[in-house]
């Protein structure tokens, strides 16, 4: 949840339920959660491979993945996965642009994007606890980020 949300909800005197706490946008895709969306507002304003490769490494660590930082990394993946010409649906346009730029130094960041899903989607990481909260839901994301890395993955064609 944003600070700012965070702060609206305190000044308005909502109250929320336990799993709305977790986070103010949730969702299983890769872009509709205040993470992702936070996320991709700074690299907007630092478009640059290491900024990505950065959201990337923290997940990749094989130490414990804080939720924000699991969300900025499937951010970070979808990213470089559209640099390979296989953007998600949903792939935010303000940053084509900036993908079709720089997608020849974003390319070879896809195998540190896999290993960073692989860390979002184990025991160490806070969103995947997250979601494993909301059952019905967990199937849901574990096949949106399978998906990604799979994009990652694929062979060139």
């Amino acid at each position: 949840m944003t600070k700012r949300r965070r702060i609206l909800l305190l000044l308005t005197g909502t109250i929320l339920s336990p799993s709305a706490v977790l986070a103010g946008a949730w969702s299983y895709e890769s872009f509709e959660n205040d993470g992702a969306l936070d996320w991709v507002g700074e690299f907007k304003d630092n478009p640059n491979p290491e900024f990505i490769r950065q959201a990337l490494a923290l997940a990749a660590s094989g130490k414990y993945i804080d939720s924000f930082a699991g969300e900025c990394a499937v951010a970070a993946a979808e990213v470089v996965a559209a640099s390979l010409g296989r953007p998600c649906k949903g792939f935010p346009a303000e940053l084509g642009a900036i993908v079709a730029r720089a997608h020849s130094e974003m390319r070879p960041l896809a195998p540190l994007a896999s290993t960073a899903l692989t860390g979002v989607l184990g025991l160490h990481s806070e969103l995947r606890q997250n979601w494993s909260l909301h059952a019905e839901d967990l199937a849901k994301w574990e096949a949106s980020v399978n998906d990604l890395r799979a994009r990652l993955l694929q062979p060139a064609a």
